[in-house]
This record gives structure tokens, sequence and C-alpha cells, in this order.
């Protein structure tokens, strides 16, 4: 810690996230911004930038990752072997082997591994939750279209959307098989079955043509909900939704609960985590089967 007590942090990729992570952290009073590394807008954090990776590590206590996707893997070793945390957006891993390895170094060096996944913190997601119980749940779906090429591989959507996939077990609670999947190219459908025994399906599609859209849907024995984008309606009425505090800032104060109070517990643990890369792992090989239910 630095010598006013604060907790001394570094990110590593100052973008659009790393941007809004070092924000959460400069607005924290028990937080110290000390070293950025590289990123776009590195500069804009009023923090000078350091030459390498191993610099930044060594300035700091927690390491924030928001570089590309495939460093997070090396990133978070290097940062857990120097023995400190690391606050890494997600995905963590391409696979669910590499990331419980990540996480079996993080438990052998005592520190924590935090994995971001904000779109579980937005209100929606929060009423989502609160309303719907999981094993009341009869049919559950979740799509998503976006811009890109149509002819990639149907099977790189699967981690592509591995946000989406954690929003809908996050309602409806842990799978229990892959029934069916199919990739075509630019395009990813499957089936599953959730803990409770009702059906839900699953659509990843991306074209140069269509708009963003996220489309959740969850019918249990009350009610209809529907997320799509930012709206979320339930019988088709519009709901109010009030976002308490930046996304950003509240994974941030979730982090520090854990670092700084040596609080256990997360907004996603590890088991959900590896569940549902688990479930991207078979939804990216095209296999089916059960899924285990450690969530």
């Amino acid at each position: 810690m630095s010598a006013e007590g604060r907790v001394r942090w570094a990110i590593l990729g100052v973008g659009t996230a790393g941007f809004a992570r070092a924000k959460a952290i400069l607005r924290d009073p028990r937080s110290e911004l000390v070293a950025v590394y590289r990123g776009h807008k590195a500069a804009e954090t009023g923090v000078l930038p350091v030459d390498s990776v191993l610099e930044a590590i060594e300035l700091a206590d927690v390491v924030a990752i928001a570089s590309p996707s495939g460093l997070h893997p090396s990133q978070v070793r290097a940062v857990l072997r120097a023995g400190r945390h690391a606050i890494v957006e997600y995905p963590l891993a391409p696979t669910e082997e590499v990331a419980a390895g990540l996480f079996a170094l993080a438990h052998e060096k005592g520190r924590v591994l935090h994995v971001e996944h904000i779109e579980l913190l937005s209100g929606a997601a929060r009423i989502l939750a609160g309303n719907v119980q999981a094993i009341t749940v009869k049919r559950a779906s979740v799509t998503f279209e976006g811009r890109g090429s149509e002819s990639v591989a149907g099977g790189d959507l699967a981690m592509d959307n591995v946000a989406r996939i954690h929003r809908l077990v996050h309602v409806t609670g842990p799978l229990r098989s892959v029934d069916e999947v199919h990739h075509e190219p630019g395009r990813l459908t499957a089936r599953v079955t959730l803990h409770n025994g009702a059906p839900a399906e699953m659509s990843f599609e991306q074209s140069p043509y269509y708009a963003r859209r996220t489309v959740l849907e969850v019918e249990d024995h009350r009610d209809e909900w529907r997320l799509e984008n930012l709206g979320l309606y339930r019988r088709k009425v519009p709901q109010t939704i009030l976002e308490a505090v930046p996304l950003f800032e509240e994974d941030h104060a979730w982090a520090m609960r854990r670092i700084a109070d040596e609080e256990p517990r997360s907004y996603v643990d590890e088991a959900r985590i590896l569940h549902v890369m688990r479930v991207v792992d078979m939804l990216r090989e095209g296999r089916t089967g059960k899924v285990s239910r450690d969530a």
C-alpha cells in the first residue's frame, strides 16, 4: 500500500474499458492509480505511462488487465506470480482448462483473481434476478446480432458471446446439458436444458448489415420478461430502470471489498465463470452432453 494506506493500482491497456476502470479508481479515496501501460486513453488518466508490464506490476498492489483478450492469461499469470492481485476484464481465458489453471494459481499465491462482468451489475440484470426464480423458469432464450464478417466460423461466436451466456445463466441458473449445436458461417445456434429441466435456446449471428442487438427472453410461472439492448419489458410493458452508480465503479467496489476488506464473495464467482467457460468450450467444439452443475 501507499504511505497513506491506499491500495496502489496499475492498469494494463487503457482503452475504453481501461479508462472507465481508471476513473473508478481515481474516484475511490481508498485507491491510488500509480501506473498505466499502453492504450489510446493512457495519457488522459493523468498518470505517466510506464514502459513495460513488469514495471507496472512492480509499482502496484493490484493490476487491472484491460488488454486485448489474447493477452489476458499471460498477463494474469505474471501478476499473480509477482504476488499481486489481478482484476481482469472478461473473458479471463480462451478455455475452461486455462481459466481453471489461473484460479488455481491465485489460490496458490493467496491473491484475489477478480473477473469483471459488468453486464450482471446493470439495473435490468438486477430486476430480472430479483423477480425470476430459476426453479420456476419455463423457457428462455438469448439472441445476439452484431456487425461483422458473415464468413466467421460459427464456433468462434461462442467465445464472442460469453457475456450473453452469463446473462442467461445469471437468471436461469446453471445449464444441465447442451442438446444441439449448429455451426454455419456467421452463425451459431444451440438448444440447451436448464438445471430445472426447462428448455432454452441460443442464437448468435453476425453480418456486415446487422445493427447490434441483444435479446434475452425468460418466461416463468408468473411473467414473461424481455431484455432488448438497454430496454426491459415485463409482459411487453417497459420497466423503469435506475442505475445507482456507473457499472465500473460498482465492479471496482466489489473488487475492493475482496482485496481491502477480505470479503470472499463476488457478484460472479469462480464456479460460475468456469461453468460458463465449459459451456463455451462445448459450443465452440460442437459437443453435446451434460454440463457440470458445480456453478
